[in-house]
C-alpha cells in the first residue's frame, strides 16, 4: 500500500456562525461529490469517526465548548485503474470558545454561536488499497515497477484531480462562511451564514 499526500488545506474562521447548518452543508457536500465513509455506507452512518464535546467554565479561560470532530471519507476514482487505487479524504474540525448567541438577522431572532473553527483537510491516494498485490507470492515483486513505469502518469493525473476536488470541498466552506476564495464557486444550495437569507 503506496500513498501520495496532497498538501493539506485548512479553514479558520473566528466570528459567529450557525455550526448545525455547517455540519450539514459539509456532510451534504461530501455526499454530494460522491464521498463515502470506510464502510461504503452511501448513507455516511460510518463516516464521522470521532466527536468530542468538554464544556469549560469562564474562569478557566474565555469558557464555552470545545469540539473536535473527525470524518473520514473515500472515493474510487473513474477509470480503467479504479480497482487498484482509491481517494482518502480525512477532515478534522476543531471548534473552541463555542458559545450559543442570538442575533437579529433581516428583522428575524436567530440562535446561532459564536467561536473559533478550523478545519483541517488531508487528501491522498492510496494504491493497492486492499493489499492484494502485497499478500501475492509474484505480484509484490512487480508492484514498485508498475507503479513506476506503468501507472507514473496516471497517478500524477489522478494527484492533481484530488487536488482539485478538496480545494473546491474548501472553496465551498469558504465561501459559506463568506471568506474570501481564489477560485470561482457557483453560489451555494445551502443559505449562507445563519442559515437564512432572502
Amino acid at each position: 500500500m503506496t500513498e501520495i499526500k496532497i498538501p493539506e488545506f485548512r479553514v479558520k474562521y473566528n466570528d459567529v456562525f450557525s455550526l448545525r447548518n455547517l455540519y450539514i452543508m459539509l456532510h451534504e457536500m461530501l455526499l454530494e461529490e460522491g464521498w463515502q465513509g470506510k464502510d461504503g455506507d452511501p448513507d455516511h452512518a460510518d463516516i464521522e469517526t470521532l466527536y468530542s464535546e468538554n464544556v469549560y467554565q469562564k474562569g478557566i479561560h474565555r469558557g464555552g465548548k470545545e469540539l473536535w470532530f473527525w470524518w473520514r471519507a473515500s472515493k474510487f476514482p473513474e477509470g480503467k485503474f479504479s480497482g487498484y487505487l482509491i481517494n482518502k479524504l480525512d477532515v478534522d474540525a476543531h471548534v473552541v470558545y463555542l458559545q450559543n448567541v442570538e442575533v437579529v438577522h433581516q428583522g428575524k431572532k436567530m440562535n446561532v454561536q459564536k467561536g473559533e473553527i478550523e478545519i483541517f483537510f488531508r487528501a491522498k491516494i492510496v494504491t493497492d488499497y486492499n493489499g492484494e498485490w502485497e499478500k501475492h507470492k509474484f505480484l509484490k515483486y512487480v508492484k514498485p515497477i508498475y507503479e513506476k513505469r506503468i501507472l507514473h502518469t496516471e497517478l500524477e493525473k489522478r494527484e492533481k484531480e484530488l487536488w482539485r476536488d478538496a480545494y473546491r470541498i474548501q472553496s465551498k466552506i469558504k465561501q459559506y462562511l463568506q471568506l474570501r476564495t481564489f477560485i470561482p464557486v457557483p453560489e451555494p444550495f445551502f443559505a449562507r451564514t445563519y442559515g437564512y437569507e432572502e
